[in-house]
């Protein structure tokens, strides 16, 4: 029973808030706020753009030739197993 007190003690307290209204003028003062910050110049957007895409190539690049190089070994390995079995 003191639970329910106590909780319903809690939600009544919600009814004594009062909805505070903000300033007539805030909107317009954040939105001119807003509009004197200075955008990213755009050959900073392209240069972090390249750059992503010269990382993205070379890992590609990388990727490709540790397959190749995979590739090559197991070849390698192929022919040592078949040379073993036919020596005399």
């Amino acid at each position: 029973m003191e639970k329910e007190n106590w909780i319903n003690e809690i939600i009544d307290s919600t009814d004594q808030i009062v909805k505070v209204l903000p300033n007539d003028g805030l909107y317009a003062k954040i939105q001119s706020q807003m509009n004197l910050q200075n955008p990213v110049e755009t050959k900073w957007v392209w240069l972090a753009a390249a750059s992503m895409l010269l990382l993205v190539s070379i890992n590609i690049k990388v990727v490709f030739n540790e397959l190749k190089s995979e590739k090559k070994n197991q070849e390698k390995a192929l022919v040592a197993s078949i040379t073993d079995s036919y020596s005399f």
